[in-house]
């Protein structure tokens, strides 16, 4: 999910304790909310972390137990409340940071250091205004209505499990309306996935992989669509020597529907690792498609390689 949501999801979630009408308490919620994803600061050193560090190990449960101590004895710094209840309202405020990643579809390492693979129930969109305008919502009335504080973040957060829960009934109606899309068209695909696109939940991006290629579209649950699915052909070429360079390892692991191009760039020889199960930022801010681009020269040099959203 978005920062925003991820700030007043945690400070719902601190209200919803017996102490969280406390400043330090509502403050842990909310810093621990927000922790999580300093992750990013990788990306100083290294050009992939956003698939290679990025919630892995400040998004997993023992990792965020660690945060959290962290950000209760900040707290306890400035307020000497019950170190406790610091360390409880971080904690809760991280794992609904967590839990809220784990819906979209980008993957959390939840297990890390006992695995790094990536989790993701794939049913909510990066920013989904349903989910924020419900925590908000909630979140306001446990202020205006202070004696039913607890009461208000507790519906809070069963409107937003209900919500949840809802999305997932939906996502199963997508994904069985997008196998049968192939099949209509004669496609027998050997794995399936279906993305959430915004504003969600109606909203899909539909991925299938045959053994010539794979198929993507984009569709919506109560509409007709007429478009034919989009076909990326899979490559002959050998890019056996290219898959064992760090950054190709990172970005292969990371994708689910990994697909690969050649073309010629400049005079030199260019290869495109797209991932096809990655859905588009709306405004563009992500920019376009998750792909790693690498140029090399006659002699199989490597010239120039960019990591990046955007072709």
């Amino acid at each position: 999910m978005d920062i925003v949501t991820h700030a007043i999801t945690g400070v719902l979630v601190s209200r919803a304790v017996p102490c969280g009408h406390k400043a330090s308490v509502m403050a842990a919620g909310f810093i621990g909310a927000l922790a999580p994803d300093l992750d990013l600061i990788a990306r100083l050193w290294d050009p992939m972390a956003a698939i290679a560090v990025h919630r892995t190990a400040t998004h997993s449960f023992l990792g965020g137990a660690v945060i959290a101590v962290v950000v209760a004895g900040l707290v306890w710094g400035i307020r000497r409340d019950s170190f406790f209840h610091l360390f409880g309202s971080a904690y809760l405020g991280l794992l609904s940071h967590i839990g809220s990643d784990l819906l979209t579809s980008f993957g959390t390492a939840i297990l890390w250091p006992l695995t790094d693979r990536r989790f993701a129930l794939a049913q909510h969109y990066i920013i989904d205004p349903i989910f924020t305008v419900l925590a908000l919502g909630f979140l306001v009335a446990s202020f205006r209505l202070k004696q039913r504080r607890i009461s208000w973040a507790n519906t809070g957060l069963l409107a937003i499990g209900l919500y949840v829960l809802i999305a997932a009934s939906v996502q199963r109606t997508a994904f069985i309306r997008w196998q049968e899309s192939m099949e209509l068209q004669g496609i027998l695909p050997t794995r399936s996935a279906l993305l959430p696109l915004f504003p969600g939940p109606f909203r899909w991006l539909g991925v299938s992989e045959t053994d010539k290629g794979f198929y993507q579209q984009s569709f919506a649950l109560y509409g007709s669509n007429t478009n034919a699915p989009h076909f990326f052909s899979k490559t002959n070429a050998d890019l056996r020597d290219l898959d064992r360079l760090r950054e190709v390892q990172v970005f292969l692991n990371f994708a689910r529907f990994p697909w690969k191009q050649e073309s010629y760039d400049r005079g030199l020889r260019l290869v495109e690792y797209r991932e096809l199960a990655f859905a588009d930022h709306p405004l563009g801010i992500l920019g376009g498609p998750l792909s790693l681009r690498i140029w090399m020269d006659e002699l199989g040099s490597v010239r120039e390689m960019k990591f990046g959203h955007r072709f």
